[in-house]
């Protein structure tokens, strides 16, 4: 079983896939150039204190894609907090964006000592800070 089906069966209802747009409405505002620039989210998933979002966003002369990784200051907390942005490129197919966001997910995670059930952030003052 691979690691993504495995966090699936052991974190149940806080593991969420969804998809706000389908593939082809993506495609369309990626090749489009509208007037009304603004940023579209487009597939969101949450794997216990860690979430991705994938989002359509503006430059001057283009739609690109993008990803915004949150995560959360405790376990318990309802507010999401951006910890990177990333321009990595994904297939747009139906059956692989939730596999390659969360691949690009587990790779941050790995990379900068995230964890999937526990938030590795020390409280000092109220304020939340990343533990060296």
């Amino acid at each position: 079983m691979n690691e993504r089906k495995k966090l699936k069966k052991q974190l149940v209802n806080k593991y969420i896939f969804k998809m706000y747009l389908s593939v082809n409405e993506v495609k369309k505002i990626l090749s489009e150039n509208p007037k009304d620039k603004h940023d579209t989210l487009f597939a969101s998933l949450t794997v216990g204190c860690v979430k991705i979002n994938a989002v359509v966003f503006p430059t001057p002369d283009k739609m690109l894609l993008g990803f915004d990784i949150l995560v959360k200051d405790t376990p318990e907390s309802e507010e999401w907090i951006c910890y990177d942005t990333l321009s990595d490129e994904i297939k747009l197919s139906p059956r692989s964006i939730e596999q390659s966001m969360f691949d690009i997910l587990n790779r941050e995670v790995k990379e900068y000592g995230l964890s999937y059930t526990d938030c590795n952030f020390e409280v000092i003052n109220g304020k939340s800070i990343k533990a060296e």
